[in-house]
């Protein structure tokens, strides 16, 4: 309608022009349309309209929140010289609130005005925001309308860093400290808070680093298992070149170690259970290795042999179901093997085989009586004890390094994850079978763990530096708290 009112202005002038036998001479002023506006912005175009050389000292726009311009922001374009459009532009508007405008031109002190328009500055709005999930320090996205410069963003009532404003549309921050595990988005713009309707959910985790190993050794290739109050860890090598023959005992509540003597032989690459020790290798050489098929029942604080094997096992998955223990895998012999020992009878029976081959590489896990392993695709079986059925119930989403994870589960949820070379540590809800991400431990991508154990509701992780890795570095015992921030 604007720019029509100025056309019709100009063929009033030219038809009038035309039919007069002397020109007179005509200037107007006209403030044409709004170009652009945002929430604190707006782009003005005005024309000047004359048939005479024509200089002015200064032209431009006044804006006004009242139409009478009693206290007007002046829009200032400098001199001029001849007719012809202009483009003004003014910043630091208040959002979501009406503006008058109007042109203006200096003729040397007589001010001249064009006709007024009026227009409306836009008020934010918001879109989304991504990920909806993730850690401190992350960078997160806020997508909408019509930021201003000025424009805040809190997580709860922490306020985060704003990293980017591009095209009044989109905010980079740093997510700040958490002070929940679920807070609201609050984004603030000028006068008005806007806030998703959806809260932002904090990865979370916290690790505490409560001993040390007690000797100025590092042991690969080990056997642990739970005590009444803590951890026993040993056997297997002192970084591959001897024997570690004994064990070494952690009490939660004194956080002190002790020796366990052990009376079998040394070995490495062992099962394990809290409840029996077996196979592994008799000697340090491999090509081929010398498979030691001695067997073991752990009582209380003491060792009971029991029969040999009546097959070869390195580095196989053991776990308990219903009293009964089972062996499954093996890098000597079938790789597909699962086995199962009746205590009663001290006899191992054959059961059908698994569909692709495990191994102490593959993480795994027993969840109300059945097992759980994750294959080296990261697909996760689960074996139904009562049944004997293998089938394929999810996707591990984490890295699965160099092998050798760890699975532990603490009430309906499993922790996986702390592969060899990573940091990563994925929570899997059992009832859901949906994972979410938690915090990485601490110390390097190059660590290894080496021992896991669970007590009333946290996580025990014993971790250590690759064998790759030289130097002198302590065997570090973290306690995960899984709902610490």
């Amino acid at each position: 309608m604007r720019k029509l009112l100025s056309l019709s202005i100009l063929i009033v002038l030219f038809l009038g022009w035309a039919c007069t036998e002397e020109e007179s001479e005509t200037t107007v002023l006209v403030t044409e349309e709004v170009l652009y506006t945002s929430a604190e912005n707006v782009r003005l175009l005005g024309r000047l309209i004359t048939n005479q050389t024509i200089t002015v000292a200064d032209h431009g726009f006044y804006l006004s929140e009242d139409e009478a311009f009693a206290s007007p922001i002046i829009i200032s374009l400098g001199p001029k010289d001849g007719p012809g459009r202009f483009i003004g532009e003014a910043n630091g508007l208040t959002n979501s609130k009406s503006y008058f405008a109007k042109t203006f031109m200096d003729l040397g002190g007589e001010i001249q005005f064009g006709n007024v328009i009026q227009l409306n500055t836009l008020g934010p709005v918001l879109e989304s925001f991504s990920p909806t999930f993730g850690a401190v320090g992350q960078t997160l996205d806020i997508i909408g309308q019509n930021f201003t410069a000025d424009t805040k963003v809190f997580f709860g009532e922490n306020e985060a860093v704003i990293n980017s404003l591009d095209f009044e549309s989109r905010i980079k921050v740093t997510i700040p400290s958490a002070s929940n595990v679920s807070v609201p988005i609050r984004v603030v713009v000028q006068d008005k808070t806007l806030e998703f309707p959806t809260s932002f959910e904090y990865q979370i985790g916290t690790y505490e680093l409560i001993s040390k190993f007690p000797e100025s050794v590092r042991i690969y290739d080990n056997v642990f298992y739970n005590a009444s109050n803590g951890l026993i860890i040993g056997l297997g090598t002192v970084s591959k070149n001897s024997f570690y023959s004994k064990f070494q005992q952690f009490d939660l509540g004194s956080k002190s170690w002790k020796e366990v003597s052990f009376p079998g032989s040394s070995r490495s690459f062992a099962f394990f259970t809290n409840n029996y020790i077996g196979g592994g290798t008799a000697a340090l050489t491999p090509n081929p290795y010398t498979i030691n098929q001695s067997f073991w029942r752990i009582n209380g604080g003491g060792f009971e042999r029991l029969p040999d094997l009546p097959f070869e096992s390195r580095e196989s998955i053991a776990f308990e179901s219903n009293g009964s223990l089972y062996v499954l895998g093996s890098k000597e012999g079938n790789p597909l093997a699962l086995r199962k020992y009746n205590p009663s009878t001290k006899a191992w029976q054959n059961l059908p085989e698994s569909p692709v081959e495990f191994s102490a590489t593959n993480a795994n896990f027993v969840y109300e009586g059945n097992f759980y392993v994750v294959d080296s695709e990261a697909i996760l079986w689960k074996y139904d004890v009562s049944s004997g059925q293998w089938n394929s119930v999810s996707t591990y989403p984490g890295n699965l390094g160099q092998g050798y994870g760890m699975g532990q589960v603490i009430g309906d949820k499993a922790y996986v994850g702390l592969y060899r070379r990573t940091t990563d540590l994925w929570e899997l809800n059992l009832n859901t079978m949906t994972w979410i991400s938690k915090n990485d431990i601490p110390r390097t991508a190059q660590d290894i763990t080496v021992a896991h154990f669970e007590k009333d509701g946290f996580l025990y992780i014993m971790r250590m530096p690759d064998i790759t890795i030289a130097g002198s570095f302590p065997m570090n015992l973290y306690k995960f708290d899984p709902n610490g921030l």
